[in-house]
């Protein structure tokens, strides 16, 4: 046998079965790492907006349903929850509440907004009148509680109290500091009544009859066990609420013109709905950019970094102005290693991102020009910030080095729609040779990024139109960030410019300028008109149909015509 492992072929051979078994390991420790890392993906709810990767249809059945939000909360405690989330919940397996980094004012809109919030599907019966008198005087023990748990009741299959009894529901002790003590004694009475499936919560004490006209005993003393039980939960904890009271009665002073509609605002743009049930209100479609292709977009170290502590990447949204935010899941280093090493397998067939690219080294000289192109010449500033000066609509562009694969950073300047379709940056007229200039200088430039912070709808206006005809929805996409959604030079990115968006609501200034001018600065951008060169040229992105219907809505936001000179028919 040893002459024979000496043999150099059949050493060769048994080397190249040793490799293609490590191969084989290998390939299925990946695969196992991907599916595990998809499964936790959709459990966590990343889903629920990246919807590209298949949402968790259970999701929005197992989390409360924030239609009755109002009926159902203690507002100090959802204050003081929105600022400070934490897990409630067990049976929502890895899904957890993130944190959207609200500030105080955001934190309090919501909460007046989900105090508003005050549905019941259906019509339902009186409670039973005995559950109307008023609560014992003298609350039951700990142990008489406890005692009143075991007979006939099954509460501790799946709740905890005091470290004793299941771990699939929400911990008894606390439930005072949640809940409203009313809507406790409505959902013992009647889970349903609340959405909830008598497989997750089975109704106990009383059912409805079969005529919905009233409630008859399940187990005997039905009012009375709810009154002792309620009435044990709401002895605990009082001090913990008078705290939170007091710190939600000191933010209503602080902002008293905070309002729901405020709320209902936020809820929209963070798209709560997503994952929580609301009677008016729908999940977002396009909340969140496709993750179809992040294999051939961004790098490891620096999926896995942002995962476990996100940061804004667009500051006020990833539709322009939508105010949507990357939440912070809170994750694990290796629920984000696992999460990630999903995301990078994800590669949705980008023919031109193949094709490896490494930056070519550049002399100080082509730096300091690329840096002036960036600075003085191209629009790239109107959308991108860098060092702190440019606009807010786009990333930074210092993080493009620690972020952006090379090949991505290359071919997203020479053609954005080519490589994110759904993108609206435009295509900038540059020659391949500046193309891969700028690419280089991004991907070599050593500057320090500044973490910039998510703008608040209560600073900025959110840009929302519900307008169906493409013109409109054009303008609401592409030019209501600078100029505003009625024109007026107002959109949220303007305060981040040097120079001041066109106002096209203004009659007198739009009506000196033909359309052929206002055709000719939307095709080529602002410096053809000796204007900003901030102004990106759209002649690569729209067809030239488009723009004339843009320069017919710009006429409909100023309520003006051109010179007469310059008008069709004019002598």
């Amino acid at each position: 046998m040893p002459a024979l492992r000496s043999h150099p072929l059949l050493a060769l051979l048994i080397a190249a079965a040793f490799l293609w078994r490590a191969r084989e390991n290998a390939f299925a420790a990946d695969s196992s790492n991907i599916t595990q890392g998809r499964e936790l993906a959709t459990q966590i709810g990343c889903a629920q907006c990246h919807t590209e990767l298949g949402p968790n249809r259970t999701l929005r059945e197992l989390a409360p349903d924030l239609g009755s939000a109002g009926l159902r909360y203690q507002p100090a405690w959802v204050f003081e929850f929105l600022q400070n989330p934490s897990r409630i919940r067990q049976h929502l397996g890895a899904a957890r509440m993130p944190d959207f980094a609200l500030s105080e004012k955001e934190a309090l809109a919501l909460t007046v907004f989900l105090e508003a919030q005050r549905h019941v599907a259906g019509n339902w019966p009186r409670l039973p009148a005995a559950l109307q008198a008023a609560p014992p005087a003298t609350p039951v023990s700990s142990t008489e509680f406890q005692g009143e748990l075991v007979r006939g009741l099954i509460c501790l299959s799946c709740h905890d109290y005091a470290g004793q009894g299941g771990h699939r529901a929400v911990e008894l002790t606390n439930v005072s500091i949640r809940v409203r003590r009313e809507w406790v004694t409505d959902y013992l009475v009647a889970p349903a009544r609340f959405g909830v499936a008598p497989a997750t919560m089975p109704p106990q004490f009383f059912q409805l009859s079969a005529d919905r006209a009233h409630f008859s005993e399940v187990t005997p003393d039905a009012a009375g066990k709810i009154q002792r039980l309620t009435s044990h939960l709401f002895s605990l904890n009082a001090e913990r609420r008078t705290a939170l009271d007091a710190k939600l009665s000191a933010a209503r002073q602080s902002f008293p013109n905070v309002t729901a509609a405020h709320g209902e605002t936020l809820f929209r743009a963070l798209n709560c709905a997503a994952c929580h049930r609301h009677p008016t209100i729908a999940p977002r479609t396009n909340a969140a950019p496709s993750l179809a292709g992040e294999g051939l977009r961004v790098q490891k170290a620096w999926l896995e970094g942002f995962l476990r502590k996100p940061h804004s990447i667009r500051p006020f949204g990833y539709q322009p102005g939508d105010g949507a935010r990357m939440p912070n899941f809170r994750l694990t280093a290796e629920e984000a290693k696992s999460i990630a090493t999903f995301l990078l397998s994800q590669h949705d067939g980008h023919t031109a991102l193949k094709s490896e690219y490494q930056p070519t080294p550049r002399s100080a000289f082509a730096m300091n020009k690329a840096a002036l192109l960036l600075r003085d010449k191209l629009s790239c500033l109107g959308c991108h910030s860098l060092e702190d000066k440019g606009g807010r609509v786009a990333p930074d562009l210092a993080h493009a080095r620690s972020r952006l694969q090379p090949s991505y950073v290359l071919n997203i300047i020479r053609n954005p729609r080519a490589i994110a379709p759904h993108s609206i940056m435009p295509q900038a007229p540059l020659p391949d040779d500046t193309v891969q200039l700028i690419a280089d200088f991004l991907l070599q430039r050593d500057s320090p990024s500044l973490q910039t912070t998510y703008l608040s709808p209560f600073d900025h206006r959110l840009i929302t139109s519900t307008a169906t005809n493409r013109a409109a929805q054009n303008y609401a996409r592409h030019c209501a960030s600078c100029h505003g959604i009625d024109g007026r030079g107002d959109g949220f990115n303007a305060a981040f410019l040097p120079t001041k968006p066109t106002s096209h609501a203004d009659p007198l200034a739009m009506s000196r300028r033909p359309d052929d001018t206002l055709f000719d600065g939307i095709h080529a951008g602002g410096f053809v008109l000796n204007k900003s060169h901030h102004m990106p040229s759209w002649g690569n992105s729209f067809g030239a149909e488009e723009i004339r219907e843009l320069v017919a809505h710009i006429r409909s936001l100023c309520r003006c015509e051109g010179p007469e000179w310059s008008r069709d028919g004019a002598k």
